[in-house]
């Protein structure tokens, strides 16, 4: 009994022992089981983005010899090139030769400072040395698009109140150019990783960029290891924070925006967090209004409608380019477009009928009572609305509009609706050089990096985009600093 008591008491004594040692034992660090799973990467040149500039850029560098991987933090390719007509600006190309279309730099540069003179006198850009640069270049990447990606131009045209044929459009809009270019780089062999956003830019010592970390689409960590490194990830029109610190008078705009869902701000903040210094003045792509009720859609850019702000007066010739429309709204604290109950009106007026009751929709039975209902001053209103429809019955327009775009508000009830800045994107991004090599505030290159289209394309505008350079520009970009970083590696 005592020799079966005692082996008991030994067999415990064992236990306990064991327990002992294994509490003993250093823990495993909490998160060292939960740690992301790390993924490494090599490549000669990594594009960020792949709208119209990543997609260029990996093209470029590919047909240069580089090695590439594009990362596109959405599930889709395309960015806002893919979302837009699709039409690229350039003079003296052999399409518009090839159809007799007689247009010169010249012309272009005319109308583009022109615009740039309708808003922002003090401004510090365009810098007209580079938009010469870019006009030129816009003819190479016009036809490497066609020779070399396999592009094709179905028309050319002007737009609006750009009458010149110098836009070069394809059948399809604009995810025809992205679609072409993605076929191109699938055929090359050029991986592309969607779901997968850059979060940071790896440096050396130096501060040097390295490369990316990016997060794959489960959360994977992927550091990517590269000679260069294009940033190509859009504008901020989409990130409120972002209007609000570089526009604050465009701030609320991200409702109304256009542009691609992607259009955060990430490259031009990943470039800052490095030592990239930013553009002055940046500055939103207007496109016209917009108002909160749907299937109002058709006013953004209706020329015979009437506009008044707060004060019950008219304060533009509405037979605007678009994006000067947005900059004379901003300007404004409050807009309201009228319309009356003619027919051409009933599908807007249907929208508006279903929307209310709403503090952004005005009707009435008089033009008294409809400066009621919109709360401005009474008698500007009317004296307002009566001169523009004596300007409908003369075929003199107060402003200036042409006679065809002043149509009489007439037919009661009436209404009004609120207007809002319409955007497609930001003017801003990054300072670079002639490649597309991004700068310090000392004007030094920060080594391997690179960045384009929205990320870096205030040089060439005050407040005002001009028809078909914005697509140009991110092909143009891309295509150069694809071609830059390829050459130099070593």
């Amino acid at each position: 009994m005592q020799t079966k008591w005692a082996k008991t008491v030994i067999l415990l004594c064992l236990v306990l022992v064991v327990s002992l040692a294994a509490c003993s034992r250093p823990s495993k660090p909490e998160d060292e089981g939960e740690q992301e799973a790390e993924k490494v990467l090599t490549t000669d040149v990594v594009v960020v983005g792949a709208g119209g500039t990543g997609l260029a850029a990996a093209a470029s560098a590919h047909d240069n010899g580089a090695e590439v991987i594009v990362l596109e933090k959405l599930a889709f390719t395309g960015g806002s090139t893919a979302l837009s007509g699709g039409g690229i600006s350039a003079t003296g190309t052999k399409f518009q030769k090839a159809e007799g279309i007689e247009d010169s730099k010249d012309s272009w540069m005319e109308l583009w400072k022109e615009r740039q003179a309708t808003s922002n006198p003090d401004g510090m850009y365009p810098d007209y040395e580079f938009v010469d640069m870019f006009m030129d270049e816009a003819v190479i990447t016009t036809e490497w698009l066609a020779d070399n990606i396999g592009h094709k131009y179905a028309r050319i045209e002007g737009f609006g109140l750009d009458p010149v044929r110098r836009i070069h459009f394809p059948a399809n809009g604009g995810r025809e150019v992205i679609q072409n270019l993605e076929n191109y780089l699938k055929e090359k062999g050029v991986e592309i990783l969607t779901e997968t956003p850059a979060k940071e830019l790896r440096t050396d010592d130096d501060g040097d960029v390295i490369g990316v970390v990016a997060e794959g689409p489960d959360g994977e960590k992927i550091v990517i290891e590269a000679k260069k490194v294009i940033l190509a990830t859009g504008g901020f029109a989409r990130n409120e924070d972002l209007l609000a610190r570089f526009v604050p008078e465009a701030k609320g705009t991200s409702e109304l925006t256009v542009a691609a869902a992607g259009s955060t701000g990430d490259g031009i903040l990943m470039a800052e967090k490095v030592g990239a210094v930013l553009y002055e003045e940046p500055w939103i792509i207007g496109m016209g209004i917009g108002t909160r009720i749907e299937g109002t859609g058709a006013i953004g850019m209706d020329w015979t409608k009437l506009y008044v702000n707060g004060e019950g007066k008219r304060f533009a010739n509405e037979q605007m380019h678009y994006a000067i429309a947005t900059n004379k709204i901003i300007e404004e604290d409050v807009v309201w477009v009228v319309l009356d109950s003619a027919e051409a009106n009933a599908d807007i007026i249907a929208s508006l009928e279903k929307a209310m009751p709403t503090d952004e929709v005005a009707k009435a039975e008089s033009f008294a009572e409809l400066a009621e209902a919109m709360d401005v001053p009474v008698d500007n209103f009317v004296a307002t609305v009566e001169e523009y429809n004596q300007g409908a019955k003369t075929g003199k327009d107060a402003m200036g509009k042409e006679p065809e775009h002043v149509v009489a508000v007439e037919k009661a009830p009436f209404y009004a609706v609120k207007a809002y800045p319409k955007t497609m994107g930001t003017f801003g991004g990054v300072k670079t050089d002639e490649h597309f090599r991004v700068l310090r505030e000392d004007g030094s290159v920060i080594n391997n990096l690179y960045a384009g289209g929205e990320c870096a394309n205030k040089i060439l505008y005050n407040q005002v985009y001009i028809s078909g350079s914005a697509v140009q520009f991110a092909l143009t970009s891309g295509r150069i600093a694809g071609e830059h970083a390829a050459k130099n590696l070593d």
